[in-house]
């Protein structure tokens, strides 16, 4: 296949927290949030084609649990949640990440900006000041830079969601932590299939669409670092 027959490709990371403090509804949400994702893979024709999606966890450390791919095929793990909370750790494992999944795609493959939605109930537990990881995941000398969306709910701080967003920053409303987590799932993946639909058509395509409606979100004004 030339490069001019493949398909462009719009990469999603999505970069969540699993420290402990995710234990029980949250995590729980999460995990029954993913099968909805896939499916919206497999049902529907230009979100398949277009969408690639990867899953990286993080507490103490990074881990890539999907790396970027078709998901309507990709086996989901069940994620369990444990120790700390490192930003740092999580902005460095994701640019490993979005390195690796967008050089492994076919030579010549057209690509969409990548985007990170990141998501977390907490705030940064280590020592190390985590600017510096995510100057370097958004830089934009990167060829690879990508647009990052932070979704925060519970005990997370919202300067720092405004900080680590490069554009788009929100806050979960409600009490109930998996009815938020449940949420941030949903408008993930309303982001993922309309961004998608858009960009299958490059008359109609606008970029970055986020379905953030005002009777669950807060949004935030970034901060540039």
């Amino acid at each position: 296949m030339t490069s001019s027959e493949l398909s462009t490709v719009f990469p999603v990371f999505l970069l969540v927290d699993v420290s402990a403090s995710m234990t029980g509804g949250p995590i729980a949400a999460v995990n029954r949030a993913l099968p909805g994702i896939r499916a919206a893979m497999r049902t529907d024709p230009l979100v398949g084609e277009i969408a690639r999606v990867g899953l990286t966890t993080f507490s103490d450390e990074a881990r890539v649990v999907i790396p970027l791919c078709d998901l309507a095929d990709a086996h989901l793990p069940e994620l369990n949640a444990a120790g700390g909370t490192d930003f740092a750790a999580a902005f460095r494992g994701m640019r490993r990440a979005i390195e690796t999944g967008m050089t492994a795609l076919p030579q010549g493959t057209p690509v969409y900006r990548p985007v990170v939605f990141f998501m977390s109930d907490g705030r940064h537990q280590a020592g190390e000041d985590w600017t510096g990881p995510l100057r370097e995941l958004r830089d934009g000398g990167w060829k690879f830079a990508p647009e990052v969306v932070s979704f925060g709910f519970g005990d997370s701080h919202p300067e720092s969601l405004q900080r680590i967003a490069s554009r788009f920053a929100f806050t979960a409303k409600g009490e109930d932590p998996a009815t938020q987590v449940g949420e941030i799932m949903d408008a993930i993946l309303g982001s993922i299939r309309t961004t998608s639909t858009s960009l299958a058509d490059p008359a109609k395509a606008q970029g970055l669409y986020l379905d953030t409606p005002a009777a669950h979100f807060t949004p935030l004004p970034a901060i540039t670092i």
